[in-house]
This record gives structure tokens, C-alpha cells and sequence, in this order.
């Protein structure tokens, strides 16, 4: 091989250093990880780019990463390392993930089964049977477990017995004659754990369940409530012009029932809440605003029967209508025991199916989490 001049010997290094950076180029690397968990109701994207450009060029045929000028003697090393590292996560609990109206998955404390969650103010909806519910991220966190409620009912107690009245529960008669005792514990659907309270029945004065609550003191005639319940698929709607009142929860006391939890449904399949007496006297209704579905949602009520207040919020939002403050006529007294289950006052056209849980008392504003 005949000797290179010296503006040979550069020349054919630049040429070198040329093709080294478009091969630095070409070899780039980038590696991506991404997850989406649709049964744990998490988001997770871990994004991680590496770019490494090295320039390499050599006159004497090495391979040691270096470019050596002939002309000046000199050895330029260039590295270029860009690292990109990202991770997207919905929230930091319970790997679920709050949104403004799409939907995403969160598994439920139960583990056997996805709930989705729409931006509800704390509602869970959804099938049980379809393999999705629906509902608020913090599903996954209800329950007793860890509580400091004074009562706390998420129907998780290992003594119950499925179709049986839950334990620390009696029965409540319906008003009318014969009517069947259907407000028991029930496995195929709940809304935390593996349990719920389940009503089922195709007449109206059903008999419920009742707990007592003298024992909370002052936080019987003070407190903040919350239930959640889930309507079935096919409710079944009043016709001809037909309303049918439902109520879901009520407190008894030594002046009757103050039903706190309480819907009348039109023939156009929307309801109203109202906070509502056996007498319907001093009753306040709201608008028929709401629709029965079959999803998780969220009722909290407020009770102060030394001013005679009462406040009412469905998923977490407030219906003013309903809420009052110094109404004497309202009837509210020395509650003892609370009422829990369907019970309805006209003739149904077909089984209303209502399950309820993770039922709170306390003190202060417990909320739809």
C-alpha cells in the first residue's frame, strides 16, 4: 500500500468522523415500557429513551472510539447520553384513577371484580355481571376496616348467614298485613368487601332492618349518615300517570319514622328526593331531576334534632330543596334505631331489587370516599 499524503490522511479522517456520527446516529437506542392495568383501575406509562451518539473515527484502522487527525496529532473523544425517564400514574391510592367524565377501571377490596369510576362526587356504578362497575376511586377504601365511625356497617361480619338477616340487626315490620321479611345479607352485588344488604320484592310495605342507635348518645339526634345503595337493571316504573314512593332509609323515634332516604318515582321514570313523614305532612320534595340506574351511588343526610335541621346530598352534591332549618312540624325526636331497605307504598308492577352498604354515622361530614 503506497504512503497517504498528509491532506490524504485528513481527508480520510473527516470521511471517517462522517460515517461514524450517521452510524452513531443510525444505532441510537430507545427501550418503552407501558402498562394499562383495565382490572386494578391503574394508569401506568414508564417511558425510558436512551440516546447515545458517540462519534468515532480512526486512521489506523482501531476500534477504540477515538478520531486522531494526521495533520495535528491530536485525539478528540465525543459521547452524547440523553436519558428520559417518565412514569404516569392516575392517583397514589389504591391504584385507582379519578377522571372528568371518561371511565377507567379500579378493583374493588373484594379483588374479584373491576368497578369504573365517572366523576360523580364519590358514586360507584355498574354490573356486577357485566365484569365493570362503576363509581368513585375510593371504593377500593370503603368498608370498616381501620373506621372510627361511631357505627360503621359494611355487612362484612364472618357470623352472618347469606338470605338471613344481618347479625346486630332486627326486623322491622312493613305496614301492611303478611308482608315479607326481604331486606337480608347478600353476595351478588356489594359495594365494598364481598357483602351487602339486599332487598327483593314484588310488594309494596316490605319489611326492612333495624339497628339501634340510642347507644351513640348525642350522635343519635347529632350526626352526619351516609348509604350506599345500587338499583337493579329494569326498575320497574309506575304507569298511567302512577307515582311509586320508595323510601330507603329512615330513623325511628318516640314520634314515628323520619324517612331521611326517601324517592317518589313518576311513569316517566324520573324521581324526586324528599325528606318525608308517615302523615306526608311537612314533607319537602325536590324536583324529579334523578333517574334510577343500575350503579353505586351515594346518599348523606345531616340530622339536628335540637334545631330541627336537616341537609340531603346525593353523590356528594347537596339538594337544597329538601333541607331545612327550625321546622317544628318536621316530628324529629330521641332517635333509637335506624331502618335500612326498600319499602314502598303503592302496588309495583315488578320486583324492585335494592342492595345497600357500607353504611357510616358520625360527628362530623363523613362523605361519598
Amino acid at each position: 500500500m503506497r504512503n497517504l499524503t498528509a491532506a490524504q490522511t485528513a481527508g480520510l479522517g473527516a470521511l471517517t468522523l462522517v460515517g461514524a456520527i450517521l452510524f452513531g446516529m443510525i444505532s441510537c437506542s430507545s427501550s418503552g415500557t407501558g402498562s394499562n392495568l383495565g382490572e386494578s383501575g391503574a394508569t401506568t406509562g414508564t417511558t425510558t429513551g436512551t440516546t447515545t451518539t458517540t462519534t468515532t473515527g480512526a486512521t489506523s484502522g482501531t476500534t477504540t472510539g477515538t478520531t486522531t487527525s494526521a495533520t495535528t496529532g491530536t485525539t478528540t473523544t465525543s459521547t452524547t447520553t440523553a436519558t428520559t425517564t417518565g412514569t404516569t400514574t392516575g392517583m397514589t391510592e389504591a391504584g385507582t384513577a379519578f377522571n372528568d367524565g371518561g371511565s377507567t377501571t379500579n378493583s374493588d377490596a373484594g379483588g374479584d371484580a373491576s368497578r369504573m369510576f365517572p366523576d360523580s362526587g364519590g358514586a360507584c356504578s355498574g354490573a356486577k355481571g357485566d365484569g365493570g362497575y362503576a363509581g368513585n376511586g375510593a371504593c377500593a377504601a370503603l368498608g370498616c376496616a381501620g373506621k372510627t365511625y361511631k357505627l360503621c356497617e359494611d355487612f362484612e361480619e364472618t357470623t352472618g348467614t347469606v338470605g338471613q338477616i344481618p347479625t346486630g340487626w332486627t326486623e322491622l315490620k312493613g305496614y301492611g298485613a303478611g308482608s315479607p321479611t326481604d331486606a337480608v345479607l347478600a353476595t351478588d352485588e356489594f359495594h365494598s368487601g364481598m357483602r351487602s344488604l339486599k332487598s327483593d320484592s314484588a310488594t309494596n310495605d316490605q319489611r326492612r332492618v333495624q339497628r339501634n342507635i340510642a347507644a351513640l348518645g348525642a350522635t343519635a339526634t347529632k350526626h352526619w349518615g351516609r348509604i350506599y345503595y345500587f338499583v337493579q337493571t329494569n326498575t320497574p316504573k309506575p304507569t298511567g300517570g302512577n307515582v311509586i314512593h320508595t323510601t330507603f332509609t329512615a330513623l325511628e323515634g318516640p314520634s314515628g319514622e323520619n324517612r331521611i332516604v326517601d324517592t317518589v318515582e313518576n311513569s316517566g321514570g324520573m324521581h324526586q328526593w324528599l325528606y318525608n313523614l308517615p302523615s306526608d305532612g311537612c314533607s319537602e320534595g325536590s324536583a324529579y331531576d334523578w333517574t334510577f340506574e343500575p350503579a353505586w351511588h351515594c346518599a348523606e343526610w345531616y340530622i339536628d334534632v335540637s334545631t330541627d335541621s336537616y341537609e340531603f346530598y346525593t353523590d356528594a352534591v347537596e339538594v337544597p330543596s329538601i333541607g331545612f332549618t327550625g321546622k317544628t312540624c318536621a316530628m324529629m325526636s330521641q332517635y333509637t334505631t335506624i331502618a335500612l331497605g326498600t319499602t314502598t307504598y303503592q302496588s309495583l308492577p315488578g320486583a324492585l331489587v335494592v342492595w345497600f352498604d357500607d353504611l357510616a354515622i358520625d360527628d362530623n361530614r363523613i362523605g361519598c370516599q
